[in-house]
Order: C-alpha cells, then sequence, then structure tokens
C-alpha cells in the first residue's frame, strides 16, 4: 500500500547554479541570525559588536584538503586564516606581529631560535595547546610543506623547555629563518590529533582543528563550507562574527556578479574583473583593495629537460624570445602585471639586482628566435619545427596565458598542445610523474628567495610539489644559494645576482609576469581598515570585522 503524498518536484540544473546556493546560505545565515536576535544586548553604534555573518566566495579549483601544510593552492590558503594560525603574522607594511608567539629572539650567531608563547590556549576542540604542538608540527609536518623543505636540513634540534616555550636550532644561520615561521608557511597542527596516524590521510586534513577565529562546521563538497566562531579564540572578545561561510563559485563573472548584487560578501578579484568591479564600488557598496606588499605572483613556465627537445638551452632561449610577456600581460592581466626581469622578484628591493634583466637579455624577437631554432638542428618543414604540450590548471589566468603563448609560438613554427587539467591530475602529471614537456604555473616569490624562488631552481631528487620539476641541477647555484640565505642583508645581493645570471643562462624556468593582488568586500563591514592590515600571503581572517545590527 502506498500512501497518498504531494510530489516532490525533481531538482532542475537550475537549483544548484552559483545564485541559487548562495540565496540558500542567506537565507540559513538570516534564519540563525533570527534564533538568536532577541538575546542580543544594545550596543553602541561604533562599538564592535557580535553577531551577524559573512559570506565569502571563491573558485574551488583543486580544493580537495584544508591543510596547508599539505597544500600551496590558493582556496586553501584563502580559507586557512579563518580556522588556523601561527606563531606570527605580518601588517600591511610587512612588518611582524605576534600571534601564538608572544616574543622571540634569535641568538646572536643566527642558529638559534626561541618563541615564547601565550598560556592557557586551547584548540578549536577544547584541548589544551602548548609547546609541544609547535615540536609536533615542526618536526612531522615540515617533510609535506614545500616552504619548509630549505629549513629541514638545518634543524639540528627542536626543543620544548616548558609548556610556553619551544626552542629551535640550527646548523647554520638561515637569513629567512623567522619568516618561515610565520602562520602562513607554518600554520600550527594539533598533536594529539594527528600523533600516531598517517599524516596525509588523516580525516583532519579536511575537517581540521586550529586555532584560529573560527572552527569548522560543515563542508557540502563542490558547494560550500561552514564555520562558526572559535569559543577558544585567543583574541578575546575576537572574532565578532557568528558565522562564516564560504561560497565555491567556480566562474570568476560569477564571483563578482555575486558580490555586486549583494550575495556574497567578499572575493578576490581574478584580473578579467578588477575594472568592472571598480566601476561597481563607484556605488560605495563594495570595496576594491589592492594589497600593497604582495608576496609576488609569477607566471612562470617549467621546462622538462629530461626531454627533447627541452633539453636544449637554444631551444629554451628562442622560446623566450619568441614570447611576447607585454601580450600576455594584456591578454590574460588586463595590463595590471608587468614582466618580470629576472629570476629575483622586483619587490625584493635589497636583492634585486637590476643589471640581469630579462627584457635586454631576451626582448620578443621572433626572428632571432626562428634562427637560434635552426641552429640547434630544429628546421621548419611544412610550416612546423616540433609539437609540445603546455600543461596547465585549467583556470584564469592560466588559460588566457595558454592560449597567447600557443599562438606566438605558431609564429615560429612550434604546434602547441594545449591541455588544461584539474589542478590534482596537474600535480600528479608534473610533480610526481614528470610527465610533461612544459607545465605553466603562478609561483608565489613569498617574503624572500629561500622561501619562493629557490624552490623553483635549486636540485629536487624528490618529489614535493611545487618543487622544481625541471629535472635541473646544478651545484653551483645550490652553493650561492645556500650561501646567499645564510649572509647578512648586505652581502646578499652580490650574490643574487650570480645566482640571477646563471639562472638567465639556463633557463630551467623562466618567469613571466609578475603580478600584485586585489581583494574586493562589501562596505556594510565595519573595521575594514583593520580586517585588511595585512600583506605578503596573508589573507582576510574575519577576526576584525563586525556588523552593525541594521546591516545584518
Amino acid at each position: 500500500m502506498f500512501s497518498h503524498r504531494t510530489r516532490r518536484r525533481r531538482p532542475t540544473e537550475k537549483d544548484f547554479s552559483p545564485m541559487v546556493l548562495v540565496k540558500r546560505l542567506r537565507l540559513a545565515l538570516l534564519i540563525s541570525c533570527l534564533c538568536g536576535a532577541a538575546a542580543m544586548p544594545a550596543r553602541a553604534a561604533e562599538v564592535p559588536q557580535r553577531g551577524g555573518s559573512v559570506i565569502i566566495a571563491m573558485d574551488p579549483a583543486g580544493l580537495s584538503i584544508l591543510n596547508t601544510e599539505l597544500t600551496s593552492l590558493s582556496p586553501a590558503l584563502y580559507i586557512a586564516d579563518v580556522w588556523a594560525d601561527g606563531l606570527m603574522a605580518r601588517d600591511a607594511a610587512g612588518k611582524r606581529i605576534p600571534h601564538i608567539a608572544t616574543s622571540w629572539s634569535v641568538s646572536d650567531d643566527g642558529k638559534t631560535y626561541t618563541f615564547n608563547l601565550r598560556k592557557g590556549l586551547k584548540w578549536s576542540d577544547g584541548q589544551p595547546f602548548s609547546s609541544a604542538d609547535v615540536v609536533f608540527t615542526l618536526t612531522q609536518f615540515a617533510k609535506f610543506n614545500t616552504y619548509l623543505s630549505k629549513i629541514v636540513p638545518l634543524i639540528a634540534k627542536v626543543e620544548a623547555p616548558d609548556e610556553a616555550t619551544v626552542v629551535i636550532g640550527l646548523s647554520q644561520p638561515l637569513a629567512a629563518a623567522l619568516d618561515l615561521f610565520d602562520k602562513e608557511n607554518f600554520p600550527l597542527m594539533p598533536k594529539h590529533i594527528y600523533e600516531g596516524t598517517d599524516i596525509p590521510t588523516n580525516p583532519a586534513n579536511r575537517k581540521p582543528v586550529g586555532l584560529g577565529p573560527f572552527m569548522f562546521e560543515s563542508w557540502e563538497q563542490g558547494r560550500s563550507l561552514s564555520f562558526v566562531r572559535n569559543p577558544y579564540y585567543w583574541d578575546q572578545p575576537k572574532p565578532y562574527l557568528d558565522k562564516l561561510l564560504v561560497a565555491l563559485i567556480p566562474n570568476a563573472q560569477q564571483l563578482l556578479n555575486a558580490l555586486i548584487q549583494g550575495e556574497v560578501d567578499w572575493v578576490q578579484l581574478d584580473f578579467s574583473q578588477i575594472q568592472r568591479a571598480q566601476e561597481a564600488a563607484k556605488n560605495g557598496k563594495i570595496k576594491v583593495i589592492k594589497i600593497e606588499v604582495n608576496a609576488p605572483e609569477r607566471s612562470s613556465l617549467d621546462f622538462n629537460m629530461r626531454r627533447a627537445p627541452m633539453s636544449d638551452v637554444k631551444v629554451r632561449q628562442a622560446l623566450f624570445l619568441a614570447t611576447d610577456r607585454n601580450r600576455i600581460n594584456a591578454d590574460a592581466y588586463r595590463g595590471l602585471a608587468f614582466s618580470a626581469t629576472s629570476a629575483i622578484p622586483e619587490q625584493f628591493k635589497e636583492l634585486n639586482d637590476p643589471s640581469v634583466n630579462y627584457d635586454k637579455l631576451y626582448p620578443f624577437d621572433p626572428q632571432k628566435a626562428a634562427a637560434l631554432l635552426d641552429e640547434a638542428g630544429y628546421k621548419m618543414q611544412d610550416g612546423k619545427r616540433f609539437s609540445v604540450e603546455l600543461t596547465y590548471i585549467a583556470t584564469s589566468p592560466f588559460d588566457a596565458i595558454a592560449k597567447s603563448l600557443a599562438a606566438q609560438w605558431k609564429e615560429i613554427g612550434v604546434d602547441v598542445r594545449l591541455s588544461g587539467l584539474d589542478s590534482q591530475i596537474w600535480l600528479d602529471k608534473v610533480y610526481r610523474k614528470n610527465d610533461f614537456d612544459i607545465s605553466l604555473i603562478s609561483l608565489t616569490g613569498r617574503s624572500d628567495p629561500t622561501l619562493g624562488v629557490d624552490r623553483s631552481f635549486i636540485c629536487n631528487d624528490a618529489h614535493v610539489p611545487y618543487t622544481n620539476p625541471t629535472g635541473y641541477c646544478n651545484r653551483d647555484l645550490d652553493r650561492i644559494a645556500a650561501q646567499a640565505s645564510a649572509s647578512p642583508t648586505a652581502e646578499r645581493r652580490a650574490l643574487y645576482k650570480q645566482y640571477e645570471e646563471i639562472v638567465a643562462r639556463d633557463l630551467n624556468e623562466i618567469t613571466l609576469t609578475n603580478a600584485p593582488t586585489y581583494n574586493a568586500v562589501a562596505t556594510k563591514f565595519k573595521n575594514l581598515d583593520a580586517q585588511f592590515d595585512i600583506s605578503f600571503n596573508e589573507h582576510p581572517n574575519w577576526a576584525e570585522a563586525w556588523l552593525p545590527e541594521d546591516a545584518r
């Protein structure tokens, strides 16, 4: 027997659209806020008030785990600032500011680092935090972290003399060591969750326990993530917001549409949308923010030197000469980026030597490129010299860069097969299997060459993601990089000039562009100046922002 029931409507494709998704999230948050509104005491208008919520939106490309000790893909990095924390952070000028560590000191010989930790802290699951968690994070996670790979061989000791002190000893000085211990490169992980488990497969990588302002609540795969206020956050009474939702929208235009329409509150802008966002901001409901001291974001090409013709330096040089980087800037970045001039980013003013300049060494010159290919033995036959596969993550700005390169290189007889892939497939193909001809990626220079630049050029016998997949290994360059990383600032520039010269000659990787970072945010939030007092690879953690009652 079947009882009579109202027939349920079958879901349609429209029900799963990004706009429907964010409206559902808004409705859920509204109900949540109304349920708790009766208990809200009246407060002065400009005094931070608790309550309300924020919806941030992003492209979910590659978002399979949240633990940024194990991945450096952008979506996970944006979200990590919400639930994770570290020993220190950076303000808008790049100055180090205390977080989990209240203070730190460095020995006169530059080898010993002592961190004094906050006392009485708890993880988001209520378990106590101590120095043992810091020791565990460094000793057990560093081998998986692409940014810490440089410091691991130098660690001579890691000690916790008491529950609020950590001492790290290095076998030799490392100029950028403190940078390695900030919350972006070294987010702290709970020992009680990971100890005795297989770290890469631990469920906490998707359901994290952290020290950040919000705690994980749920993840609806491909649609949204939910975080609620962490009652154990160290910087009370922050955060002021009750809840943070992440809407996953895989389209740059739809992301901005959702912000303009008031459906979401924050996006990191794709370059194709910045001008439109600036126009929309004239109504005062949203604000476009340029991160002034950003970590260098540099689109780069890795050549697999294990294979012909990529193994021939003349071919690599020819492809560089055949690349109009101003055209790439126009096609992919709307003219807001600029051509990178050497291996050491221009933002590192004390370290970059302008005498090594790609614009002069490899100016756009298709005729010279063609002559080099002739000289290398790859002469034109029936309009073609050879074919290569260009592998990249199928998202912006890589799609536009790849198409621009294919069109340009076709002019000199190089046939380019475009291979736009899912990020995990691309990662496996390039870094684990080394099964590629040329790989296109945007790599951050972080805050020092030791962190973000060395990984592209130093010898790499392992298969660590985002670390030199080209097969290139120059022991002289490794020696110079090691010397530069251990030298006082005044001596580093001369060493990095040698570094730049070797890379410019050998070209296992060529750096195309250097791009800034733009955010857009709803102006209904108060305290945005404090919220966006960030630099380098910091992202909004939403601990500072608050909503007046009439804006909820």
